[in-house]
């Protein structure tokens, strides 16, 4: 499962290769990709620009003109790529982003565990998952002092407390297993 910072890796990496990109259409091969309806998140996205991608945990934010962000989670084996239209794609790719300069923005999951959710910009916090989120570990939010005291109030072995989004938001099996 793609961790906090390669999920900042893949931001930073699809920033350079798509933000002022328009969306000409988008094609969904497999619905349960998408939170609500695909039809409605297909339609709101075409012909819209993406301004910037942030990041919270191990969510990547896709901000776009007119208030709208698309809010994705890579899960286990989800991946991004940019490819020109004419490369083929395969049986992994599930969400097709084309761009108006021919460019197009693939998600591959074999194992179709992620999930990519539209919202109004300004509502990220309320989605489930993102506002259980606890603080991000390179934060100013993060306090040492405070996360003394989380430690503290887990009754249980570190490593599960780590692992706790609610605690520290970003950390997963192989940093924890790396810290310890």
């Amino acid at each position: 499962m793609p961790e906090l910072p390669e999920v900042e890796t893949v931001r930073r990496s699809l920033l350079g290769l798509i933000q002022n990109k328009t969306i000409k259409d988008i094609h969904v091969y497999y619905a349960k990709i998408i939170v609500g309806d695909p039809e409605v998140f297909v339609t709101a996205l075409q012909e819209r620009k993406l301004l910037t991608i942030d990041r919270r945990g191990k969510y990547l934010l896709f901000r776009f003109d007119h208030d709208l962000t698309m809010i994705s989670h890579l899960r286990m084996e989800g991946k991004y790529f940019v490819r020109q239209s004419t490369e083929p794609e395969n049986k992994h790719v599930h969400v097709v982003f084309e761009f108006t300069d021919g460019s197009v923005l693939q998600y591959q999951d074999v194992r179709k565990f992620g999930r990519m959710q539209l919202v109004q910009t300004g509502t990220e916090a309320q989605v489930s998952g993102i506002k259980a989120l606890g603080p991000e570990p390179f934060s100013r939010d993060f306090k040492v002092d405070s996360f003394y005291t989380a430690l503290r109030r887990h009754h249980k072995a570190i490593k599960q407390v780590l692992l706790d989004q609610h605690v520290v938001t970003g950390l997963g099996n192989i940093y924890v297993d790396e810290v310890l």
